[in-house]
């Protein structure tokens, strides 16, 4: 009994150590990618995670798996930046200011790490179906959001607003905006704003008001 107790100790004790090990090049290969901007390799990996690079073969299958669980990670070791501060608080304008801020940051911040991911969509359904899941809790988060102004509409009307709503303040736009046009952040930020104002409908109250 005792031998049997110290052997499932043991197991466990090894199965964690690999987890921490495996989450550890995880949490590697993000900040490689948010340093530089590129993918690293798999010994830039291991070097930065303290692991040999046969445990990283071990670890993981392919490098798509290893970019998949960095993208899956981002929510962990970012809440701020993927979640809206007291969504849905606020009146009309500071809940446009809150979005866009927040998107923004995300978007500065871990924009190397989303755009990688894009590139890698070819070929892999995988990459494609985690990609739009974290677009869909994107647009549910639109969706509280904004709900005060958003349920005014019919249903058809709402989704089309959220939908550019997305795709308005999308990791695409920003770069569009940062990089081909060269636009600061404020200057961003206030076209980002601007859109939003329009394209969301105005309620009585607020007309009167």
């Amino acid at each position: 009994m005792t031998n049997n107790r110290q052997n499932v100790s043991h197991s466990h004790a090894h199965t964690l150590r690999r987890s921490e090990r495996r989450a550890s090049a995880v949490d590697a290969f993000i900040d490689l990618t948010l340093e530089d901007g590129n993918a690293p390799s798999p010994d830039e990996v291991a070097k930065r995670a303290g692991v040999s690079i046969a445990s990283m073969y071990r670890y993981f299958e392919t490098l798509d798996e290893l970019r998949n669980d960095a993208i899956a990670r981002i929510t962990e070791r970012f809440p701020e930046l993927v979640f809206i501060p007291e969504i849905g608080t606020g009146d009309r304008k500071q809940r446009v200011i809150a979005f866009t801020k927040t998107r923004l940051e995300l978007h500065e911040k871990l924009h190397p790490l989303q755009l990688l991911n894009r590139k890698n969509l070819q070929g892999n359904p995988n990459n494609a179906k985690q990609l739009d899941s974290a677009r869909l809790m994107l647009c549910d988060q639109i969706r509280v959001h904004f709900d005060h102004e958003l349920r005014t509409l019919s249903p058809t009307d709402r989704e089309d607003i959220v939908a550019s709503i997305s795709v308005l303040t999308s990791v695409e736009s920003w770069e569009q905006f940062r990089r081909t046009l060269n636009r600061t952040v404020e200057q961003t930020r206030k076209a980002w704003s601007s859109a939003i104002e329009r394209l969301l409908p105005v309620i009585r109250q607020e007309r009167s008001g």
